[in-house]
């Protein structure tokens, strides 16, 4: 496994544990789209697992060691228990193992350069921007994103050799599989404590990923993220912020349209241009400026990035708005911890001011242990919220007796709000959302989960 490469494994078929999950899916068809036989199980029937299906991949619905007949090589993630059925079948047979996170390090060795983007948070957004730049320039990347990007309506893209685009997740040290030509660090914050256990290994974690860049690159880290300290002063490593001093730095910041940005974009002092973005968040400048600094250490135009930036069209899921329910506007986000739900609030409440309405966070919180490790963070990130309504915890990976549930968020976020309730299921809380909306409110629907089965209820 060690010298493991994946030219030697072309005539094998590959299962994948689990093949509709964002990451798995894009691998899968990134492996049959260049000849590799694939196949795989999900309990899901979601989108991801239809449309494997539809460009011929067999995918079983349920997890069975019958499943394995005829397959040499099996992929599985990290939400796999070791007591799976299939991954104990592959075990007991000697079936080549390879976790989703080795699997995306094997694909990437395979391009020229590798561009791996990191951070707590905004990563997928981050990625979908530094994609869409490379495919307006005409470099043809591969791209690998965890959320369905607008632009490509996927969440790959099989491009040329030369470019492989990707996320680089930290739980479980992922990404210490992939060795980047540039490594981006968007901000490092306290997530996965679960595996990690404090924010200091947090940090250790992703400074451990920027010394895997790989000789003769660069490292790109956010200077005004103070977790980030130590990988600022990597010889390889250039800064992009708002604070002075920072290579490429967003000035004169303007909210020109309730929660858009524009800003003037410098590089060592130099004014660029100005760049307007219409995708919402003040946030979303750091992710802009994350993009300029691929871009122009890529030699791509700054007209082009500019233009990109500014027609950037979003990722599913990522400060999505998708419907009504009685007037009120309803957004979708896939945030999950208190600090991505601070932000939504934020964009809600700048809203809010000018419209006179109320704001209603519908949270579904991701697993009993995140829970537990922030429960105070997650009661204070509601803050501005007229209402809050909280779904039974998504347990992926988990157990209840793992951390704590939604009535233990409850009881702590009636410490600072009034309006807090648990409702048992999609269902009712949609049935609860159209007798609390009125026209001019702003509806959040956030979680990773399957909380974006609320959406399909929407008429």
């Amino acid at each position: 496994m060690v010298n493991l490469k994946l030219k030697n494994l072309k005539e094998k078929t590959f299962h994948f544990i689990g093949i509709g999950g964002i990451s798995m899916s894009a691998l899968a068809q990134i492996l049959k789209r260049n000849g590799y036989k694939i196949q795989g199980s999900d309990l899901s029937n979601n989108d991801e697992v239809l449309k494997l299906r539809q460009k011929g991949v067999k995918v079983f619905s349920e997890h069975l060691a019958s499943n394995l007949q005829g397959a040499s090589v099996v992929v599985y993630s990290s939400a796999i228990h070791s007591d799976n059925e299939e991954l104990a079948e592959a075990k007991r047979k000697g079936l080549i193992l390879i976790k989703r996170a080795k699997l995306l390090g094997l694909i990437s060795s395979e391009y020229g350069c590798v561009i791996a983007i990191a951070g707590s948070h905004g990563k997928t957004t981050a990625t979908a921007m530094i994609s869409e730049m490379f495919l307006r320039a005409g470099l043809k990347p591969t791209i690998h994103i965890g959320g369905k990007d607008n632009f490509i309506h996927s969440n790959y893209k099989l491009g040329n050799k030369k470019y492989f685009i990707t996320e680089a997740c930290e739980y479980m040290d992922n990404y210490k599989y992939i060795s980047p030509d540039i490594s981006v660090i968007l901000n490092i914050d306290s997530d996965h404590l679960d595996y990690f256990g404090s924010q200091e290994n947090v940090i250790k974690s992703f400074e451990s990923y920027a010394k895997q860049t790989r000789f003769g690159g660069v490292v790109f880290a956010n200077k005004d993220d103070v977790n980030s300290e130590n990988i600022i002063s990597y010889e390889n490593c250039s800064s992009f912020g708002i604070k002075e001093k920072s290579d490429i730095q967003a000035k004169n910041i303007r909210e020109y349209l309730p929660c858009r940005y524009s800003f003037d974009a410098y590089f060592c002092g130099v004014n660029l241009g100005r760049i307007k973005l219409n995708i919402l968040g003040r946030h979303n400048v750091y992710n802009a400026l994350a993009t300029i600094m691929v871009g122009l250490a890529n030699e791509i135009d700054f007209d082009v990035i500019k233009y990109s930036l500014e027609n950037f069209m979003g990722v599913e899921r990522r400060c999505q708005k998708v419907r009504s329910i009685n007037g009120a506007v309803v957004y979708h986000d896939y945030a999950h911890h208190p600090k991505q739900i601070e932000k939504m609030v934020k964009i809600a409440s700048d809203f809010c001011q000018k419209s006179g309405g109320k704001i209603i966070t519908v949270f579904e919180p991701h697993t009993y242990s995140r829970t537990a490790f922030l429960l105070d963070d997650f009661a204070r990130s509601f803050c501005g919220s007229d209402y809050v309504i909280l779904a039974p915890v998504y347990s992926a990976r988990e157990s209840e007796s793992d951390g704590k549930n939604s009535n233990d968020l409850l009881v702590q976020t009636q410490k600072y709000i009034q309006n807090v309730e648990c409702i048992d299921s999609y269902e009712n809380i949609y049935a609860r959302l159209k007798n609390l909306a009125k026209k001019d409110d702003f509806i959040l629907i956030l979680g990773a989960g399957t909380i974006e089965n609320i959406i399909k209820l929407i008429k």
